[in-house]
């Protein structure tokens, strides 16, 4: 059996502990919107607020565009960083888990499709409207992610020549997708507009550029420790007004055709500004919310809510329901309590012992390369 890791130690480069808690706190926001109360058991106010968490979504795609671009953008431009080693280095960190419990659920759920079967082994499924809730339903946003990693080092250059244009030029991608699957009768595979802008990188890909954005002016401006609380309050002013603007535009439509509904354009492209402006508060100034973000136990939950976020809803919420409790706050603490265990005992040791495994494999090619490359350190 792997030993537990510490997970004090062996923080990767650029580690931002208020920004991990966020992670704690989205992993909250997305089980209470999707277990909130049925339909008028709530006052309308409170229901349109909780059904609204889905923006912490968003938080997760813009922390994702944030710390991908402030570890590896510079390296890619530098040429310091082979591509193979940047995905094997993603693949330690998602994939493990994730195929563990993808077959444990497709096998619970005796799922004899060898079609979903393989959308969901190769985290494709996301590109069928049909299929994109097949398997662990909510990891449809791992494709999302994933695309956006496998593109990286063309979106840093595409970000850096045409800053928003190229965020355009991906939305028109996947309009002319949308257009081509429809002329030729696709049933499922990005077949209508909607679904393009909610479920694929194609329309969310703003979400990630701000955090691209983020990375780019923080490590050109390294001030990490402005006095005061302006930028923090700013960005919680401004997350706050663009989540508002979302939950006003949910039941909005517009009275012209138009590929994206309002709420489309709210969540995607007002909200990751927020968000942004949010996330630059915590992370250069020390305040209350940067602290309480950064505390022990917020870390912990923070790093295992990758976990959390695959288990919280599916067969494993319902074998909770089913054999264990019915009350929902209970089930949190169990799904929580499962999900650290997860990332202690499985996550973090799989991650580390690839890396290692790489890490040695590079020292033997260099080795193999230059004789003496040891002796050259020593």
């Amino acid at each position: 059996m792997v030993s537990p890791v510490n997970t004090s130690i062996n923080q990767p480069a650029g580690y931002f502990p208020a920004l991990t808690g966020v992670r704690a706190v989205a992993a909250c926001m997305i089980f209470a919107q999707h277990y909130r109360p049925k339909a008028g058991q709530l006052p309308e106010i409170l229901d349109l607020i909780l059904y609204t968490f889905h923006v912490a979504l968003p938080a997760f795609f813009v922390l994702s565009g944030f710390l991908i671009t402030y570890r590896y953008e510079t390296a890619f431009q530098n040429g310091t960083i082979r591509f193979s080693k940047y995905m094997l280095l993603r693949f330690a960190r998602i994939y493990p888990l994730y195929l563990t419990l993808i077959i444990i659920v497709l096998i619970w759920q005796k799922n004899d499709s060898a079609w979903e079967w393989f959308l969901n082994l190769t985290l494709l499924k996301s590109f069928f409207d049909a299929e994109k809730f097949t398997g662990i339903a909510q990891a449809w946003s791992i494709t999302v992610e994933e695309v956006f990693y496998f593109s990286a080092p063309l979106l840093f250059l595409g970000f850096r020549k045409l800053r928003i244009v190229a965020v355009f030029l991906v939305l028109l991608i996947g309009i002319g997708l949308v257009m081509l699957s429809q002329q030729g009768g696709g049933l499922s595979f990005m077949n209508n507009f909607p679904f393009m802008m909610e479920y694929t990188f194609f329309g969310r890909c703003f979400e990630f550029y701000c955090g691209y954005r983020l990375a780019v002016y923080l490590k050109h401006n390294p001030d990490m420790d402005k006095k005061g609380s302006f930028f923090t309050v700013t960005g919680v002013l401004a997350a706050l007004a663009a989540f508002s603007l979302v939950a006003y535009a949910h039941t909005r439509k517009f009275t012209f055709p138009f590929p994206a509904t309002p709420e489309n354009l709210a969540n995607n492209f007002v909200l990751p500004i927020g968000i942004a402006l949010l996330f630059y508060g915590l992370v250069t100034e020390k305040t209350f919310f940067s602290r309480f973000l950064s505390l022990k136990p917020v870390q912990v939950f923070g790093k295992s809510s990758y976990a959390f976020y695959l288990i919280h809803a599916g067969v494993f919420y319902k074998f909770i329901y089913f054999n264990i409790t019915t009350n929902k706050f209970f089930s949190f603490l169990l799904i929580g309590a499962a999900a650290v265990a997860i990332f202690l005992l499985f996550e973090e040791p799989v991650n580390q012992y690839i890396r290692r495994k790489l890490d040695a494999r590079e020292l033997r090619k260099k080795i193999k390369q230059q004789p003496d490359f040891l002796r050259q350190k020593a």
